[in-house]
């Protein structure tokens, strides 16, 4: 539902010995495996019958093309805050995609490498174990030397560590010109990480202290509410698995076991390497080890699709005594179906903001929940919808009839054209601070998942052309597939 990031970074003035930027020594062989999938369940599809004849399933543009292997030859056209872009998809040597966007105005250039592999794919008795991973890439020595996140660090740059789903994703910002040395290290972090004990127990604390910080922070799901949600929302689906894991479950992981879901994950799964700014194609293909490219390229097949799993209902939720979090929401589209555009508007219209209607009847009719927001997020073969709350427990029914009440209300009569345009602005203005602040990450991390090319522009162009009959459809497909969870559970107190 959410990723979990690691984000650091602070600029210096001192630089990184000359040593650091020599291509490291090629001191071993890389070793394969045999082909790893992923579980065979999925969910159902969003019912088509709750969109209407002619809505955006039909009118809406295909998704950008495949990127093909041939290189140099795949293009997106975008334009950010007045300057145009175009990311254009090349190959290493092995056959690693390489995605430049060049912006010619910036000093500094966005560095990201992802790897098609998350918490979904989390091996059987070792949840958390693709979270813990990306922390221990930035955070290991690289070639008995600092870490790659202090390397960042040295150069005035920043950096981070974003797990979803369905991707691992490591990234920076750096000045242009050391752009090509950081995309050189994230390769040789990402392709052979110099995991040890030592490392591993201590990234196990600090992963496991993760979710006090979470329980402080009022916007986001407490961990065993997102847990018991996912697993409401997608039974038996390894979308189920929350992106940090069960509780405890990262404590127990061991150093063999992780080793071997990176050998194999590196060997089976895509990746992308993202660049955007200043940076010259040539510089950065003289920065990769030669060995680390063959260990990322190859043929990398991306996820098939799998034969839909049941979807029991959840038990009523039993509300607390005192304060509590609700989650609530319904399966949505995938990240390839034009649908869920429409998801996304449905969250702005029903979101925080005073523009939405939610926000007039929670906060200023009633007063139910003074914290709550509502989102939309796809995934390759699945989506999910989801309507977060703080309130009190005795307040906690108003709010869901409150909530049930506007997905009627919308279902029936759609959203009006007041508050549709406003819901088309918020979502456009997103996908530009998206853009802006991240653009690497995202182009990297879709590529994985998708196998396309991600243009701000024509997310734009597809939102624009939402219709209010198409939010209507989404809010039908919520209404019907609601599950509702809320922690703490009452259960616990009458027990």
């Amino acid at each position: 539902m959410s990723a979990r990031s690691s984000t650091r970074g602070a600029p210096t003035t001192s630089r990184p010995p000359a040593s650091w930027t020599q291509s490291p020594p090629l001191a071993w062989r890389p070793r394969w495996c045999r082909p790893w999938k992923s579980p065979d369940t999925v969910l159902r599809p969003v019912p088509v019958s709750h969109l209407p004849e002619g809505s955006l399933a039909r009118r809406s543009a295909a998704p950008p093309g495949r990127s093909g292997t041939s290189d140099r030859t795949t293009c997106a056209g975008d334009v950010i805050t007045g300057q145009t872009s175009t990311t254009r998809v090349a190959q290493l040597d092995g056959g690693l995609p390489l995605l430049l966007t060049p912006t010619d105005a910036r000093h500094t250039a966005g560095i990201a490498l992802s790897l098609g592999f998350g918490s979904r794919d989390d091996p059987a008795g070792m949840s958390g174990a693709a979270h813990l991973l990306g922390r221990l890439i930035m955070a290991v020595p690289l070639e008995g030397g600092p870490s790659l996140g202090e390397r960042v660090e040295q150069f005035g740059g920043t950096w981070g560590a974003v797990t979803g789903a369905e991707s691992l994703t490591v990234h920076a910002r750096v000045p242009a010109d050391d752009a090509p040395v950081v995309a050189g290290w994230m390769l040789d972090a990402l392709t052979r990480p110099a995991l040890s004990d030592e490392a591993l127990g201590r990234e196990r604390r600090n992963v496991t202290r993760e979710p006090v910080a979470a329980e402080a922070d009022p916007a986001a799901p407490l961990p065993d509410a997102q847990a018991a949600f996912l697993a409401a929302v997608f039974p038996g689906h390894p979308l189920g698995a929350a992106v940090d894991g069960t509780p405890g479950g990262a404590g127990r992981i061991a150093l063999g076991p992780l080793l071997q879901m990176h050998q194999r994950a590196l060997a089976t799964v895509p990746l992308a390497l993202a660049c955007d700014g200043n940076v010259r194609e040539a510089a950065l293909r003289s920065r990769m080890s030669p060995l680390a490219m063959a260990r990322a390229g190859g043929v990398r097949p991306r996820r098939s699709p799998h034969a839909p799993a049941g979807r029991p209902g959840p038990p009523d939720p039993v509300w607390p005594d005192g304060p509590c979090q609700l989650l609530a929401g319904a399966p949505a589209p995938t990240a390839t179906d034009p649908r869920r555009d429409a998801f996304v508007l449905l969250g702005h219209v029903l979101g925080a903001g005073p523009a939405s209607q939610m926000h007039r009847r929670l906060g200023t009719e009633h007063g139910l929940a003074p914290v709550f927001r509502a989102w939309a997020r796809a995934y390759s073969d699945a989506g999910v919808w989801c309507f977060l709350a703080g309130t009190d427990g005795a307040d906690g029914p108003a709010v869901v009839r409150t909530l049930r009440a506007e997905l009627a209300r919308l279902a029936r009569h759609g959203p009006a054209p007041a508050d549709l345009d406003a819901a088309v602005r918020q979502a456009r203005t997103e996908v530009l601070r998206t853009a802006e602040n991240g653009y690497a990450t995202v182009v990297a991390s879709h590529h994985c998942v998708t196998g396309t090319v991600w243009s701000p522009e024509a997310e734009r162009a597809r939102l624009a052309r939402v219709t209010a009959a198409d939010v209507a459809g989404a809010a039908a497909a919520v209404a019907e597939g609601l599950r509702v969870v809320v922690r703490p559970d009452g259960r616990a107190r009458d027990e």
